[in-house]
């Protein structure tokens, strides 16, 4: 640092001194306010680059609890529009009870679990009065069948995509 006020070692510190001497007289805020979770400093374009470039695969990551903050909270009710856009079927059709084989309900409980970070508890009410471990149920059920079927893990693939991007 001290190189950039020059090459002479007595010179430069004497610049940096009058640098920092002038600069202390001006009101100057405290660029730590702006970090985002203790980690990130720069605007909210910067921050979401960052986050999308970088952490999005690490936002649950126990041994980084700074960056839970910077994970964005969806509800079920952000996903349910575009699972039913891929699936081509309507909103009641995934939040009904009861109905057997119903791979968007599956899926857009599977993603809600995944997604969201709710309680077992808390989806199966949002879907109906399921108990929460329904829900899992569910959500192995469609972590079996994708292992397996390429053209639902494309799917849900699609639909991860669109939520991101979102």
């Amino acid at each position: 640092m001290l190189s950039l006020f020059g090459q002479d070692q007595n010179k430069a510190k004497k610049k940096y001194r009058n640098f920092v001497e002038a600069v202390q007289h001006k009101k100057i805020e405290n660029p730590s306010s702006d970090i985002e979770s203790g980690c990130i400093l720069g605007g909210d374009d910067f921050i979401n680059w960052v986050k999308d470039k970088f952490l999005n695969k690490d936002l649950d990551d126990k041994e980084k609890p700074q960056l839970r903050s910077l994970k964005r909270t969806l509800m079920p009710e952000d996903l349910l529009p575009i699972v039913c856009d891929e699936f081509d079927c309507e909103l009641d059709t995934i939040l009904r009870k009861g109905k057997k084989r119903n791979i968007a309900r599956d899926v857009a409980i599977y993603l809600s679990r995944e997604i969201t970070g709710e309680s077992g508890v808390a989806l199966g009410q949002y879907f109906g009065g399921i108990s929460g471990a329904g829900i899992t149920v569910r959500y192995n059920y469609i972590t079996k069948i994708i292992q397996n079927d390429s053209r639902l893990r494309g799917q849900i693939n699609r639909i991860r995509k669109k939520i991101i991007n979102n």
